[in-house]
Order: structure tokens, then sequence, then C-alpha cells
């Protein structure tokens, strides 16, 4: 019998747990990234967790997917001051794909943006990585817009 995951909120001074995820998740966006390699291959989890480390406490929410005490899948969520919210960030092992583990995330995040009345609630999806839009398509999220970002500043 397959175990199931636990869900639990995540402690921001357990952030380093998730680490390994973000790191496969950032090298997923370097693989997929068509312009801005340059960009995934400096990234770093130090510099990602910035903003989360910043934001209070009641604006941060870290929920993960956990199996034998190893998390199989987290997704961030943020508020801002203004009630805009965010999924921030969002990945599972790819070996608990497919398996209702990143659409429990979501919408537990979601319900949790909800208590706090966010209004509008985004994500961003790196240019690239589409394969991933019919999941968010599938709890409720579309394409509103598309953000365009200057390559290199020095060039024009």
């Amino acid at each position: 019998m397959i175990e199931l995951p636990s869900y639990l909120i995540l402690p921001r001074n357990e952030l380093y747990r998730i680490k390994p995820l973000w790191e496969k998740l950032n090298e997923i966006h370097l693989r997929d990234s068509v312009h801005f390699k340059d960009h995934y291959s400096s990234f770093t989890f130090e510099k990602r967790i910035m903003t989360w480390t910043s934001l209070p406490d009641e604006r941060v929410w870290i929920l993960v997917g956990e199996v034998n005490d190893e998390i199989v899948g987290y997704c961030v969520a943020t508020s801002t001051e203004d009630g805009k919210g965010e999924i921030d960030s969002l990945c599972v092992d790819e070996a608990w794909q497919n398996k209702g583990v990143g659409e429990t995330l979501v919408r537990e995040s979601l319900a949790w943006l909800e208590s706090r009345t966010c209004s509008p609630i985004r994500l961003i999806v790196s240019y690239g990585h589409e394969s991933v839009m019919g999941f968010y398509e599938k709890l409720g999220f579309y394409p509103r817009a598309t953000i365009l970002e200057l390559k290199n500043p020095q060039d024009i």
C-alpha cells in the first residue's frame, strides 16, 4: 500500500527543508528557459528565500506534503499589505506528480489566501515552462497578460 502524504505548515526557520525540491525546480526552469538561462544558472535558494524571510509571519504560508519525514512537495503563498495574493513557488517531487499532491498544496494555499481576503490571487509561470498551464487552469488560473522583460539592458 502506498503511503499518502501528510500536509503541514512549515515554520520559516525550517525553510531549508524545501531547498532540495526548490533546487530541482530551478534546474527545470534553467532547462526550459528560452532567453534567461543566465538568471537561473546564478539563482540560488538563499537569494530566493530573501523575499519570504523579509515578510511578516502572517503574510507567508509554507505548506509541505511529507512522507516518512521526507518532503515530497511544497507550496509557498504570500500576501501583500494591499491584499494581493500569490502562489509564489510550487514544486512536487517527480515521483509524486499526478497523485494529487500539487492540487492539495495549491487548494490549501488558496484557502489560506482567501481567508485573508486576498484579491486578486496570481501566480507566475516562467516562459518555456508552459507544460504546467493545464494543471493551473484546472485549478481556475488563466493567462491574463504576458509580461516581457528586457534581457540585456546594456544592449539598447
